[in-house]
Parts: structure tokens; C-alpha cells; sequence
């Protein structure tokens, strides 16, 4: 077993992880070299007072029990996150960096994905499928907020140039449980991703 950056690669194959506190086997895989991945862009933040639901069949993302109690910043907190995770996704599925991270990600969230992306590029990797996530636990308290987001990677798939890979396989059989620190830009009505962290199972 090798290490390649963040991410632990078995024999040539790296799993999705996007940070380092996501160690696994496969950093972030394309479903293939995705020429239309500048065709349709991760949504940009924008403020609003109600909950929004991403989902999003052509990108291959899921949204969950999906709030509608939500108003205010904490409903604006909660569409940054969704944002982010559909970006996050999307970064996975072309191993190309989202644009979006450059609005509500800050530089080591911009570092960490820049650095799955090229990792994932460099191992020939492919990552497809459903990916199901739910946005919880959302506080917020002045200019700072917390979230939790539990991503089930039950319905990926994925591959590299040899061969195809269960879930279980490249290290995410179980659903994860992350917590996500966000900050108010200045003067804006906007949230800035600061940190996220695996933290256990949902």
C-alpha cells in the first residue's frame, strides 16, 4: 500500500478521499473524461431565504430530506453547503477543479481539492454513479455557521485503468459524517466554506 498525497492508493488505485482527513482509496475518479464538463456549471451562491433542492440527475447527486424549516441565514448556510457539495461532486466526476470553490471555498479548501484532482488525474482514475447526500445540524451564530453534511457512497462506482472497484472496495462502505465550518464574507450577504472534517458515520 502506497500513499499518494491524501489519498491511500492499493496497487494503482487511489480512493476517493478530497481531503486528508478522508483517507480511503480513491481521491476523486472521472465517470469519463469529461468533455461537457464546462458545459454545466456547479450553481453559484446567491442569497436567499428559502432552502433550495440541488439535486441533480445529469450531475449524479442526490439530496436528502432536504428542510423546508430553514429560513434566513440559516437557509442561506444550507444552499452554500448543498453548492459545495455538488461542487465537490463534480470535481470527483471530471477531475477537474469547480469553479465554484473559488467563491465559497477558502485556500486550503482550494488546495485540497486542486490537489484530489490532480492526484485522481494522475492515477487514470474514474469515479461514477449516485451519490446521496444530506445537509443537517445547521447553526449559525453572527458571522459564523456549522453544518454537518453524510455522504452515501453506496450507489458510486468506481475504477481505474485496470479494473472496477466496489464501494467497499476503495474504503467507503460506510456513510460519512462531516463537519463543515463556514464564515460571512465581509460586507456580502454570502458564506465562505472555511473547513470540512470526516468526522465518524452517520
Amino acid at each position: 500500500m502506497r500513499r499518494l498525497g491524501a489519498v491511500v492508493v492499493v496497487g494503482s488505485v487511489v480512493l476517493l478521499a478530497g481531503c486528508a482527513a478522508e483517507s480511503s482509496q480513491f481521491v476523486g475518479v472521472t465517470a469519463s473524461p469529461s468533455t461537457s464538463a464546462s458545459v454545466t456549471a456547479s450553481p453559484s451562491p446567491s442569497p436567499s431565504s428559502e432552502v433550495e433542492d440541488l439535486s441533480d440527475a445529469g450531475l449524479g447527486i442526490v439530496f436528502e430530506d432536504v428542510p423546508t424549516d430553514l429560513t434566513g441565514d440559516e437557509a442561506d448556510v444550507y444552499n452554500t453547503v448543498a453548492i459545495y457539495q455538488s461542487a465537490y461532486w463534480r470535481t470527483m466526476t471530471t477531475n477537474t477543479v469547480s469553479p465554484v470553490f473559488s467563491v465559497i471555498g477558502s485556500a486550503e479548501i482550494k488546495a485540497i481539492m486542486r490537489d484530489t484532482a490532480e492526484g485522481n488525474t494522475a492515477i487514470d482514475a474514474t469515479i461514477a454513479g449516485e451519490f446521496r447526500t444530506r445537509v443537517t445540524d445547521v447553526v449559525v451564530d453572527g458571522d459564523q455557521a456549522t453544518a454537518v453534511t453524510c455522504d452515501d457512497y453506496e450507489a458510486v462506482t468506481f475504477a481505474d485503468a485496470e479494473r472496477s472497484y466496489t464501494p467497499a472496495e476503495a474504503g467507503f462502505a460506510d456513510v460519512r459524517r462531516k463537519e463543515m465550518t463556514l464564515q460571512r464574507v465581509e460586507g456580502q450577504d454570502l458564506w465562505l466554506v472555511q473547513m470540512r472534517t470526516v468526522d465518524g458515520t452517520c
